[in-house]
């Protein structure tokens, strides 16, 4: 694909970062069977699968439907204040409050690029991005934290995701590690993916292709290997913060030339 396709292609796509699931994710995904019936308390390998790029050892983990329930249950259950960077994850809105958290996206949303976030107190940390990156550890003393597989592996649609607190949440240990309640078919597909495939897999896969369409198109290729970023004038749509425009690629790869040998220990 030539320079005026790529740019054709890029122009009937939405400024949102949707991406999609490797046909071997999609297999680990079919294997999958709903579980109706069973009442099992709930565990995960997650803190375990994140820590070669951030260490959540000792954090409460409770299932969520993606990052952003995380975020709703963290912010809509306090009134503290919260700070953030132009351009970061919009969902997540500023406001003025007596004790004032620092909401962070690491890799960064605004362009998919690891960021600094070590001297940051009362932090929120979001690590959508995680699972999209070579591996690159992040300092961090987030008191809380949210991550899913939506943006790394393509599984908006099936919400796995999780929130991560310093301090027991009472009313989620009493719903999910007390009733049991929780999205059993999510968290089934999130460990099964978790155990299949390593952390920087997705990006092992896609960045040969990231490298020759940033060549190609001028663009500097961010570090998540869904993304990458230009001041050009003919992007200023995706513009996030400034003149830097934050471009997803999901629509520019060739996903035939991800044909992978890995088979799945289903």
């Amino acid at each position: 694909m030539q320079v005026g396709q790529l740019k054709h292609s890029l122009t009937a796509l939405s400024t949102a970062v949707r991406t999609t699931a490797l046909p071997e994710v999609r297999a680990v995904i079919d294997s999958v069977v709903p579980d109706l019936d069973s009442v099992k308390d709930y565990q995960t390998d997650v803190i375990a699968w994140l820590k070669p790029v951030v260490d959540l050892t000792g954090y409460h983990v409770y299932p969520m439907s993606g990052v952003t329930q995380g975020l709703d249950w963290w912010y809509n259950r306090t009134t503290d204040g919260v700070q953030m960077l132009p351009g970061d994850y919009q969902w997540v809105e500023p406001r003025l409050g007596d004790n004032t958290w620092q909401y962070a996206s690491v890799p960064s949303a605004i362009d998919g690029n690891f960021r600094d976030v070590s001297q940051l107190d009362q932090l929120a940390l979001d690590l959508a991005y995680v699972g999209s990156t070579k591996i690159q550890h992040i300092k961090h003393d987030a008191d809380v934290a949210f991550f899913s597989l939506s943006k790394s592996f393509g599984l908006r649609n099936i919400r796995t995701g999780w929130y991560f607190s310093r301090k027991p949440d009472r009313k989620l240990q009493d719903l999910i590690y007390g009733a049991k309640y929780y999205n059993y078919f999510a968290a089934e597909i999130a460990e099964r993916v978790i155990q299949q495939f390593d952390i920087d897999y997705i990006h092992s896969k896609l960045a040969p292709q990231q490298t020759e369409i940033c060549q190609i198109l001028d663009f500097t290729p961010s570090d998540s290997v869904w993304l990458a970023t230009t001041t050009s004038d003919e992007f200023q749509r995706w513009r996030r913060q400034g003149t830097m425009a934050r471009i997803c690629l999901t629509g520019l790869y060739d996903y035939e030339k991800t044909q992978s040998p890995h088979i799945p220990q289903l």
